[in-house]
């Protein structure tokens, strides 16, 4: 293990053999004292920084990275608890956190945790409080004794008695062993978060961002990347993308036969001699079309849940973020710029903590627990804290019955019961006079209403008769409506795909410029299936909206996309004009019965329909049509 210190300008350097079973490096730089501090617990190492001064004027006090080591933690679960309780208590002890201190931040992420924005009755947030419990069970799938909640309320009235709240879930299992593990290691937690709202704080502290901003943050851990989209100071859009660091060096590892040390140095551009940049990208290049592919879904999830907010930007941090031309691959995938996210901007790093030529570096490996450190200075739209208060506190909390005046409570409580036995006496003997009174006008009553029954039943038959005749109605009805809609159907679904394509008037004999073109229409009895060329992803974003938003009556959609149910291949040769373009290929569900308000002229005069009817059975029963053919 190497370890290196500075600490008040003074460094100093100490190395010693790494033991077999270990395979961690620590890095430990900055000065001892009070502060805030955000942990970040990771699959691959564990990060602390601690931040001192004042809203207004914060400065990096210290910081630690230790690894470790392989299998501590495999897919999100703890496996070697122990390993990892010590390295935390190792690694907070080396940043120059006190034991026991309470200002230690830190955040979860992953399945077990939910987010949800959801509207409200508008109250008061003690009431709301009370109220959370009840709202939270149809909009989580756990059960609510499962999970520890908070919410925030985000817009106090988003329509008359409405308002809009911030709900975030996780399960309390997660929670208590993330917990056990900081107690474990000799640490009071006072807030447990999101790793995803960390790292929005972080960037409304770095890049104090105008309300209609819209991006997005990726940060590349070694199992999972977070995935953000910021806008107005709120989360919009949040999901965990099961594709990280170690993804990568595996692809290294089974393409180049690297060691993990090795092509683990490699995605930190440290390329070993024999091997071209070439040969690297072709390694890693599946995974990170793997990448954009997800990146690319969950922006179509998040358009189509109602949010028409252009992406502006999009930041990348986290270990993996360090590794050459990640930025410019994705900001081509995308169409949109994308940087190297730096969370310590506006914060003051003195030249003993870290070095100009390490501040990049740091800045990705650090987000998360920046974010977490400034929860003590940055107040935000989303300071959640899903850490409840244990049992065994809060029945203390409550504490014994008090002993005052025990004596003559006692001798009340002994005198009731009497009392109550004669006033239960007394009642019993009124009751059972009137109920001797109104025995005979209760068996009046019971005639009367026998005979009421009696009618009803008449009433029933005649009704059920009624329903009989009703329901054969609608049949001819149904009967009518469905061959009208076949025999209108391609005519109709074909002219609404046009009006998605051409939503404008058009000037005939004019030239059409549009950005997206079908090269081909197969038409199926409940689906479509197109295939076209496009300019730009946006065309088809657009594309995919105005065909969502097709209702012919109003009401209902005529086109579905399960998922979008798209297939996107990008071609990779360019146009005569020097531009790119986008093949692509989607099955479109379709609707027959939101046509039915165009094809309904004979269902709105229920007296012409049934005369028709009666016409085509008289027809069909007449003795001059016997033998005939229709």
């Amino acid at each position: 293990m190497f370890c290196y210190y500075h600490r008040s300008g003074e460094e100093i350097s100490n190395a010693g053999e790494r033991q077999p079973e270990e395979r961690k490096i620590m890095f430990i730089f900055g000065r001892s004292g009070g502060g805030t501090v955000g942990l970040d617990i990771g699959s691959h190492s564990i990060k602390v920084v601690q931040l001192t001064g004042s809203s207004k004027s914060l400065t990096l006090s210290s910081y630690a990275i230790q690894e470790l080591s392989p299998g501590t933690i495999v897919d999100g679960e703890v496996v070697n608890r122990e390993h990892l309780i010590d390295t935390v208590h190792d690694v907070v002890r080396q940043a120059g956190v006190k034991s026991g201190s309470k200002n230690i931040n830190s955040a979860v992420s992953g399945r077990s945790v939910i987010v949800r924005r959801i509207p409200m009755e508008k109250m008061s947030e003690q009431d709301a409080r009370q109220a959370i419990q009840w709202e939270a069970e149809t909009h989580i799938p756990f059960r609510i004794d499962e999970v520890s909640l908070d919410f925030k309320i985000i817009n106090p009235e988003i329509s008359p008695g409405q308002m809009e709240v911030l709900l975030v879930a996780a399960k309390k299992e997660v929670v208590d062993l993330h917990r056990g593990i900081l107690q474990g290691a000799g640490l009071k937690p006072s807030i447990i978060e999101l790793e995803q709202f960390s790292l929005q704080r972080a960037y409304q502290h770095a890049y104090k961002p105008s309300g209609d901003e819209c991006v997005t943050i990726l940060n590349i851990g070694a199992e999972v990347t977070n995935m953000v989209v910021v806008r107005n100071g709120l989360p919009s859009f949040n999901r965990d993308l099961s594709i990280g660091g170690s993804r990568f060096v595996e692809a290294l590892q089974r393409t180049l036969g690297l060691e993990y040390e090795v092509a683990l140095g490699v995605l930190k551009g440290n390329v070993p001699d024999g091997i071209s940049s070439d040969e690297v990208h072709t390694a890693i290049g599946r995974v990170i079309e793997e990448l954009s592919t997800s990146i690319r879904r969950s922006f179509i999830t998040y358009q189509a849940s109602g949010e028409n907010a252009r992406i502006d930007k999009m930041y990348i941090s986290g270990g993996c973020s360090l590794m050459p031309g990640l930025a410019s691959i994705l900001s081509e995938q995308h169409g949109l710029p994308v940087e190297h996210f730096q969370p310590f901007r506006n914060i003051t790093i003195p030249e003993d903590v870290i070095n100009d030529s390490e501040v990049d570096s740091m800045s990705a490996i650090l987000a998360v627990c920046v974010g977490l450190a400034l929860r003590g200075y940055e107040p935000s739209m989303v300071d959640i804290n899903i850490l409840e208060e244990p049992e065994g506190k809060k029945r203390k909390a409550s504490g014994a019955p008090k002993e005052i005046k025990s004596t003559a409570l006692l001798t009340i409580l002994c005198v009731i019961p009497y009392l109550a036995l004669i006033a239960g006496g007394i009642i019993a003997y009124k009751d059972y006079q009137d109920l001797k009174d109104h025995e005979v006008e209760v068996n009046e009553e019971i005639e009367v209403i026998d005979e009421q029954i009696s009618q009803l039943g008449i009433q029933m038959d005649q009704q059920a008769e009624a329903s009989r005749l009703s329901a054969a109605v609608d049949r001819k009805l149904q009967q009518i409506l469905e061959l009208s809609l076949r025999q209108k159907y391609s005519v109709y679904v074909v002219e609404y795909l046009c009006r998605a394509i051409y939503p404008e008037a058009i000037i005939p004999g004019s030239r059409i410029d549009k950005g997206i073109y079908l090269t081909s229409l197969m038409l199926l009895p409940t689906e479509v299936h197109i295939t076209g060329v496009a300019k730009t992803w946006g065309d088809i974003i657009e594309f995919q909206r105005d065909v969502a938003e097709i209702m012919p009556d109003g009401r209902t959609p005529l086109f579905t996309l399960d998922d979008y149910g798209q297939i996107y291949t990008l071609a990779s040769e360019a146009t005569r004009t020097g531009s790119r373009r986008y093949n692509f290929e989607m099955m479109i569900g379709v609707n027959p019965f939101a046509l039915s308000s165009l094809v309904g002229e004979f269902a709105s005069d229920s007296g012409v329909l049934m005369e028709a009817v009666e016409e085509s059975e008289n027809t069909e029963d007449s003795p001059d049509n016997a033998g005939e053919e229709s």
